[in-house]
């Protein structure tokens, strides 16, 4: 791809990142704002497929998009249909809100015009996907294992509360 197409589809994808951002916290609807995650959640897949990391990018979308933002729809959704009350979002520090976002974005800026940022004239690796594949299953198998294994013990452990909660 050529670097003129590489921007614009940058800044699109920035663009994009920052509305979708600020309609996150200025959302009342917390239904809305998930939904506004889940679709940030595809612009960053967005970057990734950009910087030719595919693999990470499919794992954004399937991990992040398919998982994470479903389940947090689905809390929503349970927990508004439990208690018959409409859950909103209701900023109430919003000039120290405002004040930090200022700061921040003043701090982001000092740093950008003092920094040299140069572009790496490397090229990526063909096919991260098998490398990745091969990583895992070689050099890296048992902290992947112990990864599931713990992921699993905190699995056990929600549910092990959850149950506990509806028996009181």
């Amino acid at each position: 791809m050529n670097d003129i197409a590489t921007y614009i589809i940058f800044f699109g994808l920035s663009t994009m990142a920052i509305l979708s951002a600020i309609a996150i916290v200025t959302r009342r609807n917390l239904f809305h704002a998930a939904m506004f995650l889940g679709f940030l959640m595809l612009v960053v897949a967005g970057f990734y497929f950009l910087l030719d990391a595919d693999l990470v990018g499919m794992m954004q979308v399937f991990v992040y998009v398919g998982g994470v933002i479903v389940v947090l729809l689905f809390g929503i959704m349970l927990t508004s249909q439990m208690t018959n009350v409409r859950m909103v979002s209701a900023m109430k520090q919003k000039g120290f809100t405002f004040l930090a976002v200022t700061g921040f974005v003043a701090l982001l800026i000092s740093v950008f015009t003092k920094v040299n940022l140069s572009v790496s004239t490397a090229t990526a690796p063909k096919d991260t996907t098998s490398l990745v594949g091969k990583l895992f299953m070689t050099n890296y198998i048992l902290p992947f294992e112990v990864m599931s294994v713990l992921l699993l013990a905190a699995l056990i452990g929600a549910i092990v509360i959850a149950r506990q909660e509806v028996k009181q």
